[in-house]
């Protein structure tokens, strides 16, 4: 009893029907239409996302009895016998198997001869970057000036290794990968055609391990129906395609969210007890802190999120643990991990190693917002000390002590920055707006003290500054400063800029206290306390 498979039954038989090159189909109809089609054609892109169908019907439709026609009818000898492949002035051509010389002078003296019935010879060469650079020199020639009624479609995954001189003798086009969205819902299409009862997360599963690719989507599910028949269960979905459950993965994320490493070791274990690809485990946890990413950065879209209702929910509730930052870190260090995994000698030890290094990141803040004041500055902001301050030890503990995400007490109450020191809220309010609006002027802003007076603002460059000194008074930074004074300060204030003059025999506490005054430093201070080491600034 012969069986078609579903990736055969459903192959398109129209350029209405090929999903997810909706940019190429219409291209190549238009070009019928009015009569601009081009005598040879290369298609590229990943497996599985309509290149072979694409050169089937567009052969049907050039060579279709009611044609050239950008709807071929389907019903014609000459559609017939192309969309079964035995056509025999439409050949089929695979450069893997026939990729030399000879082979090429074969197809090329072929070519002289006019098609038997047909209005055209058309030649579809699938995987051409196969071809030996020899074959392809012999093919040069014909490519560039075919007889009238002979066409080229080539079909390959690799352009790349396409000679330049054969890419620009085509019209080339880039197949894209089906977007998941696309793939579901002919999925969708396909089980209500054929009677099948499964589960919108089942379909979901399928279109996930297929990875952009249709007709893996399409085998994919020909696959599962060969083992459940008609009535397909999720338990049957998960363990004939090796999916990872969600479930799983959520207990791993929140195993990292409570820095339980004996919950997260165990799961792992699990993973490779049941006999999973590590490297597919890996992908999985990607692609789960992928998601929180987005939420964190977009919020949730279901567009972009491809996930059940229950699993969106699960993934809200997560990203309230992490900062942007984290999530970023996560992500990086798993990805850097899958990679390895292939070659390591060992992945479960790697893998085991790299999730607890996850769990003994410390959880950051962006230093940007900091120094802004849009967040309330904290320690969680000061990254691990490599050891506790001990009992006998003089140095008083400056930062708190890390165990992953969340700050554990330190031994010592860390300093306080100096209160009695009086930072004005205006001038630090200035010097934010300047910090958005004119960074470069923030930048030279940098390199200077700040004292605010009744009526005048001295900003004093040290000796060495004069170039950030001739910067800042350019007529529309100072204009632009001058506006800025006005806004925070309520009324007219006079900029002076000038040159500190050389400060021989400071005592060592004026220059503490001038530098505390500034209020970048008080910014720092309120955020990473600790002890504050003064150098003059005309030094640096």
């Amino acid at each position: 009893m012969s069986y078609t498979v579903i990736a055969r039954k459903w192959r398109p038989q129209n350029f209405e029907d090929v999903v997810g090159q909706k940019t190429i189909t219409q291209t190549l109809q238009n070009a019928i239409r009015s009569k601009r089609v081009a005598h040879a054609f290369i298609f590229s892109g990943a497996r599985g996302v309509g290149k072979t169908t694409t050169a089937r019907i567009l052969a049907r439709a050039l060579n279709c009895h009611r044609g050239p026609t950008a709807e071929p009818c389907g019903e014609c000898v000459s559609c017939i016998e192309i969309a079964a492949g035995n056509s025999l002035d439409v050949q089929e051509v695979d450069a893997a198997s026939n990729r030399g010389i000879d082979d090429i002078r074969e197809l090329r003296d072929n070519i002289k001869y006019r098609p038997a019935r047909d209005r055209f010879k058309i030649f579809i060469i699938d995987e051409v970057h196969m071809l030996t650079n020899e074959a392809f020199n012999a093919l040069l020639k014909t490519l560039e000036e075919p007889p009238e009624h002979v066409k080229f479609i080539m079909a390959t995954t690799e352009p790349h290794k396409v000679p330049a001189t054969i890419l620009s003798r085509c019209q080339h086009f880039e197949f894209k990968m089906i977007p998941y969205q696309q793939i579901l819902d002919r999925l969708r299409l396909i089980a209500e055609s054929e009677g099948i009862q499964i589960s919108d997360y089942a379909l979901r599963l399928i279109c996930s391990a297929s990875e952009g690719s249709m007709r893996d989507a399409q085998s994919a599910l020909d696959q599962v129906l060969a083992f459940s028949g008609k009535e397909v269960r999720d338990e049957d979905v998960r363990a004939l395609l090796g999916v990872i459950a969600e479930d799983l993965l959520n207990t791993v994320v929140d195993a990292v969210i409570e820095r339980n490493r004996g919950v997260l070791l165990d799961q792992v274990h699990e993973v490779a007890a049941h006999g999973h690809d590590l490297r597919v485990f890996c992908r999985k946890l990607l692609e789960h802190f992928r998601h929180l990413v987005v939420i964190k950065a977009a919020g949730f879209r279901a567009e972009t999120i491809p996930v059940t209702s229950s699993q969106a929910g699960t993934l809200q509730r997560q990203v309230g643990n992490f900062s942007e930052i984290d999530l970023l870190r996560i992500y990086d260090l798993l990805c850097r991990a899958e990679s390895e995994l292939r070659w390591h000698p060992q992945p479960l030890f790697h893998l085991e190693v790299t999730l607890l290094k996850i769990l003994q990141l410390p959880h950051l803040k962006e230093i940007e917002k900091l120094l802004a004041g849009t967040g309330s500055p904290s320690p969680a902001a000061q990254t691990s000390p490599s050891r506790s301050a001990s009992e006998d030890d003089p140095a008083p503990q400056t930062a708190s002590v890390y165990r992953g995400f969340e700050p554990v007490e330190p031994a010592r109450q860390p300093l306080e920055p100096d209160t009695s020191i009086d930072v004005d809220p205006q001038l630090r309010s200035l010097l934010e707006a300047v910090h958005q609006q004119r960074p470069s002027l923030s930048a030279c802003l940098d390199k200077a003290q700040l004292e605010k007076h009744p009526g005048r603002l001295v900003i004093r460059f040290g000796e060495k500054q004069r170039f950030h000194k001739h910067l800042l008074e350019e007529s529309a930074n100072l204009e632009f400063l001058q506006t800025q004074c006005r806004s925070f300060f309520g009324a007219s204030c006079t900029i002076q800029v000038e040159i500190q003059a050389p400060a021989e025999g400071v005592a060592p506490a004026a220059k503490t206290h001038r530098a505390l005054k500034d209020p970048r430093v008080q910014l720092l201070t309120e955020a990473f306390p600790g002890k504050i080491s003064i150098e003059d600034l005309e030094e640096r």
